[in-house]
C-alpha cells in the first residue's frame, strides 16, 4: 500500500502542474488578443483591391438609364467596408483564439501539443510550479528546452507557437474566402452587396426589382469580380502575412509582453 502511494504520489508531482485547462484557454486568449490587429492588417490589403473589382463591373445599360454611376460605385463601396469590418470582428472572436488553441494544445493536428511530463531528466527546474502569486522566470523559459506542458515550455518555443498560429490564420483566411461551408467573409461580402444595392436601387425608386434578372446579373458581376480579388489576395498578401516590413510591430512587437502573460499562469 506505500509503494502503491508513493508511486501515485510520484505520478502526481510530474503531471498535475502543467498548464491545466484553465491555464490554456487564458495562455490561448492571451494570444488572441496579439493577432487580432493581424487579422486586420492582411483584411486592409484587401480593401482597395476588391473596391477595385467592384468598380470594373459591367452594369447592364437597362439599369443604368434607372441607377446612377455615382451612386451604385458608393453602394458597393460601402458593401465592402461593411462586410469587411464585420468580418474582422467575426474572424477575430471566438474561432480565433480556438485556432490557436488547437494548434498549441490539441493532439489532433500536425503539431506536438503542449502537455505530457516537464521533469525529464536531466531536470531543467527546481521547482515544479511557482508559489501562490508568483510567476515562473525568464531564467525558467530560458531552460525549458523541450516541448512539455508547463508555462516555461511555452514561453521558450514562442518562436515556434507564433509560426503555427500564423500558418493556421492563413488556412482560416482560405475558408473564408472560399465556396466552403465556413466562407463567412464571401457570404458576409455577397449580403452586404444585396443590401447596399438595395438601398440605392430603393433610393431612385426601383426597390421592388432587387429580384428582377438585370439586378442579379449585377449582383453576380460584383461576386463573380470580388471573388477574382479574394483569389488574389489570398495567393499574395496572405501568403506573405507577418512576412512583410509593414507587419512586423504587429507580428513580433508583442514578444516581451506575451512572455510575461505565459509565465503568470502556475
Amino acid at each position: 500500500m506505500l509503494k502503491k502511494s508513493i508511486a501515485l504520489l510520484a505520478l502526481f508531482a510530474t503531471t498535475a502542474f502543467a498548464c491545466e485547462p484553465t491555464c490554456r484557454h487564458g495562455v490561448a486568449n492571451a494570444f488572441a488578443g496579439y493577432y487580432g490587429p493581424v487579422i486586420r492588417l492582411a483584411v486592409d490589403d484587401l480593401r482597395a483591391p476588391l473596391v477595385a473589382s467592384l468598380h470594373r463591373a459591367v452594369v447592364p445599360e437597362e439599369l443604368e438609364q434607372t441607377l446612377p454611376s455615382g451612386p451604385l460605385r458608393l453602394g458597393a463601396e460601402k458593401a465592402v467596408e461593411s462586410a469587411l469590418d464585420n468580418f474582422i470582428t467575426q474572424a477575430s472572436g471566438r474561432p480565433l483564439e480556438t485556432g490557436i488553441y488547437n494548434v498549441m494544445f490539441s493532439e489532433k493536428t500536425e503539431y506536438q501539443p503542449f502537455k505530457g511530463d516537464c521533469n525529464a531528466s536531466p531536470r531543467r527546474l527546481t521547482r515544479n510550479m511557482p508559489r501562490i502569486g508568483e510567476s515562473w522566470t525568464m531564467e525558467e523559459c530560458e531552460k525549458m528546452d523541450y516541448i512539455c506542458g508547463n508555462p516555461p515550455s511555452i514561453c521558450y518555443f514562442l518562436d515556434e507557437i507564433k509560426n503555427r498560429i500564423v500558418k493556421n490564420i492563413q488556412k482560416q483566411l482560405k475558408e473564408y474566402s472560399s465556396s466552403s461551408d465556413n466562407a463567412i467573409l464571401l457570404r458576409g461580402l455577397a449580403n452586404s452587396l444585396r443590401q447596399h444595392v438595395g438601398e440605392v436601387m430603393a433610393e431612385f425608386g426601383a426597390g421592388s426589382a432587387m429580384d428582377d434578372p438585370l439586378t442579379v446579373r449585377l449582383l453576380n458581376a460584383y461576386l463573380s469580380n470580388a471573388v477574382g480579388a479574394l483569389d488574389a489576395w489570398l495567393q499574395t498578401d496572405v501568403e506573405k502575412l507577418c512576412k512583410k516590413p509593414q507587419h512586423e510591430a504587429a507580428c513580433n512587437g508583442f514578444d516581451p509582453a506575451i512572455k510575461i502573460e505565459i509565465l503568470k499562469w502556475p
